[in-house]
């Protein structure tokens, strides 16, 4: 693993970066979309080039203490930390192809497709690019397209949005790296490289917190941001997406499992992000809070980051994030085969029974409180998250 540091130059570069790290099922989605929608900045849409080069991979004998950690982590301990961070550089064929062969950063719905982008050769990136956009239905900008200014888009880009000559040079140096770790830092600087000078660059990947080490060796001025939501709304909604998913045939993995399940990753996550936060790692808000007060906790958001905050950019993110816009007109609570599913929190009052309200409790309920949720269901204020008061004075 390359863990020498960037060259100042790089780093430089690095501070327009701004990561939306996780949480899985939580509102990252809406945070990126709102992101994208302020003049200052361009997003793109969910890859993580963490994961594309680093497999989460533990050493047979921390695996015991490992499931055990899902049970009981401890914050007061850095051990389960490191457990749960340990990753291995991939073999550099198989980052190739989890970065563009219909995985990652050029992703094909359906597993036919993406059968037939494994098998691609990249030895030929002239044509594999050109069987790759076929497979997609893609159309690239030409190579005379102007950059991208920010004021001009207010939603989330992909890889539509590359010019193809810039695309081909991606690809090339990503295939012949030398040193794997520069990897992600090239992905970065090309998607820098589409925009204007000076635009703030948004990337999201909704589990990358469980890698945040290693995106921090990658894009180590870059600010790392997170949502958080209560963990049993979030297991809840997790059922529903992994179904979805899995009849979409999509190209990212999607696990199946029971709601205990879901909601220990959600309580093991919630207790790794809350000993990043006190770090200083990372920047957190709240899923109900934003929900409850769109204004104050976008404003506090922006200034933390360093973008504009007037009214006129608040009202810009809040058009472009609007429920029934992003779901072409469906009105918060009410459920459809999509994506983004009713908008509303407190939902497992009504899904869980008492028993198993109770039991969710047993297992989260650390995790939970550390966050400000009560077993109740009651919010409760959390030193953990932004608020706007964090920003006064």
């Amino acid at each position: 693993m390359n863990s020498e540091p960037l060259p100042r130059s790089s780093r430089e570069a690095q501070k327009d970066m701004i990561h939306v790290v996780g949480m899985y099922k939580c509102g990252t989605s809406w945070l990126l979309h709102m992101l994208a929608a302020h003049p200052q900045a361009v997003a793109w849409r969910e890859f993580d080039a963490i994961r594309a080069v680093y497999e989460l991979r533990r050493p047979s004998l921390t695996r015991p203490l490992a499931a055990l950690d899902y049970v009981y982590p401890r914050p007061t301990s850095t051990a389960w930390m490191q457990r749960q961070e340990t990753s291995l550089p991939r073999a550099p064929r198989d980052i190739f192809r989890e970065m563009f062969l219909g995985h990652g950063w050029i992703p094909l719905m359906g597993l036919e497709k993406q059968a037939q982008a494994s098998g691609l050769d990249p030895q030929d990136l002239e044509n594999l690019l050109d069987e790759l956009l076929v497979l997609g239905n893609y159309r690239l900008r030409p190579q005379s397209a102007l950059a991208i200014d920010p004021s001009d888009v207010n939603k989330a880009l992909g890889v539509q949005s590359f010019r193809r000559g810039d695309l081909l040079e991606l690809m090339h140096a990503v295939r012949d790296s030398q040193q794997i770790g520069d990897i992600p830092a090239l992905f970065f600087d090309g998607l820098r490289s589409q925009l204007l000078p000076g635009t703030r660059v948004v990337t999201k990947a909704a589990d990358q917190l469980m890698q945040l080490k290693t995106l921090k060796r990658a894009s180590p001025e870059g600010r790392a941001i997170a949502i958080v939501r209560d963990g049993r709304d979030a297991a809840i909604s997790a059922r529903h997406f992994e179904a979805l998913m899995r009849e979409r045939e999509a190209p990212w993995l999607t696990h199946s499992g029971g709601f205990v399940r879901r909601l220990l990753g959600w309580s093991i996550r919630a207790a790794k992000l809350a000993e990043h936060a006190k770090r200083g790692d990372v920047t957190i808000i709240r899923y109900e809070d934003l929900h409850e007060d769109y204004s104050k906790i976008c404003r506090a958001l922006f200034l933390e980051l360093g973008l504009d905050a007037n009214d006129k950019a608040i009202d810009q993110t809040r058009a472009a994030t609007d429920f029934a816009t992003v779901t072409q007109g469906r009105a918060r609570g009410e459920s459809a085969e999509h994506h983004i599913r009713k908008g509303i929190t407190g939902e497992w009052q009504e899904a869980l029974s008492k028993s198993e309200a109770g039991l969710a409790w047993q297992l989260a309920g650390k995790s939970l409180a550390a966050f400000g949720y009560t077993q109740s269901g009651v919010v409760e204020p959390s030193t953990l998250v932004l608020s706007d008061s964090s920003n006064s004075g």
